[in-house]
């Protein structure tokens, strides 16, 4: 359950008060031009998706475990970690990995390149609390996170509820705290998944610190330096359909949406990504600089969905999108009168209190089918109302039971996060539950039965490779 506490006139909007701000102080212009400029501050700050991404996390934790395998090459694998059984590597110490083992690869692939590393099995139990205080510290700079098994995550920098000059600010702060619990963190900034993931891969290179932002505009120009074969570690590949997302709050009746799910479902086909890289590989294709020279219609008939989703993201334009783990129960706002307002200043209230919650309800990705309405009505002659209860030792008393709010709720035939909805149906519930001459001091909203929303991803269909073409 989220609630938010709105302590603010009926007269005044309710605005996102996050308590980040920019640094910048808007005097000297009138009211409405300070908000704007204000609010375009903010969304130029939050803007951006950052990517954790952790080093070596199963051999670092298995080091803390056991110091003596530090400096020496060693092996976490599936199982019992035994390369002569089925499984596969989970990750490799710096030592491993400079023998030519990768995670992915079969134990007994690995076996066979480097047979005097050591190999060990995964102990999950002693990997759950690491897990759970680094995931807590992911929630304290972020309400939209998508964690990635096991260690990794995409942050939303617009669910961010601290203050920050800089989403590089922000990174180095996390970078920092992860360091203190013995880890290492790359960390990549971009405007979506796809992007700044790539960008966490390359943080750590040409002597950088573990943080590289890619600002607003400069995607293509670094997607196109980087070569195909980084999309085998993007886990992020794939995700959605190019151009299927509508922006937030955007409605086109000559559009259709795409279809919506409710969990989170797979949105990485490894397997069709590698096919991929290696099919492009055969007519000298290794690049993304010359994917982007290539015709988007081209390469979606050749390779389908995937293949215009590569176009998109040769030219910089990532549409993915961070969708959190599990969705809160509710989204509660309030507010509270300075005065007994009247059945007008309850509405337009009520109205505030939709467009603030319909604006939660889209930027965390989620949409929600009850809608409770509870209000607090401000009676100057209370009529105390006496009822027997009986007591520990079977004695009755009589008792004065106290006032409570007015509760009206209501259950959506399907699930939304339009204002409009939202603002209608609870003045619904208001004109249900209000009598003529009653004042509020209080008035909340309450939206439940919340689900993740997102597009649908479609996996292209298999293709058997067979012998190549020069066409493309």
């Amino acid at each position: 359950m989220q609630h938010y506490q709105l302590n603010i006139p009926a007269t005044q909007t309710p605005s996102n008060t996050n308590g980040a701000t920019s640094g910048r102080q808007y005097t000297g212009l009138p009211g409405n031009f300070q908000e704007a400029a204000h609010a375009a501050e903010l969304a130029r700050l939050r803007q951006g998706i950052m990517h954790a991404r952790i080093r070596h996390f199963y051999c670092t934790l298995e080091e803390s475990f056991d110091p003596s395998l530090r400096g020496i090459a060693f092996v976490v694998g599936t199982g019992t970690g035994r390369p002569n059984e089925p499984g596969r590597v989970i990750d490799v110490s710096p030592a491993a990995q400079r023998l030519g083992v990768s995670p992915g690869m079969p134990l007994r692939r690995a076996y066979r390149i480097a047979p005097r590393v050591r190999f060990l099995p995964a102990s999950y139990d002693r990997y759950q609390p690491v897990l759970h205080q680094l995931r807590e510290r992911y929630r304290a700079y972020s309400r939209i996170i998508e964690t990635i098994p096991m260690s990794d995550a995409y942050i939303d920098l617009r669910g961010c509820e601290l203050p920050f000059d800089s989403p590089v600010s922000l990174a180095e702060r996390l970078c920092a705290e992860i360091a203190e619990m013995g880890l290492t963190a790359q960390i990549g900034i971009a405007n979506g998944k796809a992007i700044a993931e790539l960008a966490a891969l390359l943080s750590r290179k040409d002597g950088r610190t573990g943080v590289l932002y890619i600002p607003p505009g400069r995607e293509a120009s670094f997607v196109q330096t980087l070569p195909l074969s980084l999309l085998l570690q993007v886990r992020a590949a794939g995700a959605g359909q190019p151009g299927a997302f509508p922006e937030l709050g955007e409605h086109d009746s000559h559009t259709s949406r795409p279809p919506e799910i409710e969990n989170k479902g797979e949105a990485t086909d490894a397997v069709a990504i590698a096919e991929m890289v290696a099919h492009l590989k055969d007519f000298g294709i290794t690049t993304f600089a010359q994917v982007a020279i290539l015709a988007e219609e081209g390469l979606r008939r050749r390779m389908g969905q995937l293949g215009g989703w590569l176009s998109h993201l040769a030219n910089g334009e990532d549409v993915s999108l961070v969708v959190p783990d599990a969705p809160p129960m509710s989204q509660n706002a309030r507010v509270r009168f300075h005065h007994a307002a009247d059945a007008d200043e309850t509405c337009a209230a009520v109205r505030k209190l939709a467009d603030y919650l319909s604006g939660r309800l889209r930027e965390q990705h989620i949409k929600g089918r009850v809608i409770a309405l509870m209000l607090w009505p401000n009676r100057t002659l209370r009529q105390e109302t006496r009822k027997l209860v009986m007591r520990n030792d079977g004695e009755e008393v009589a008792v004065t039971a106290a006032e409570e709010a007015i509760i009206g709720q209501m259950a959506l035939s399907n699930h939304t996060d339009d204002a409009g909805v939202i603002a209608h149906h609870l003045l619904m519930l208001f004109a249900q539950h209000h009598h003529p001459g009653m004042r509020y001091h209080q008035v909340q909203v309450r939206i439940g039965d919340i689900i993740t929303v997102i597009p649908a991803y479609i996996p292209p269909p298999a293709r058997v490779r067979g012998r190549p073409t020069r066409k493309l």
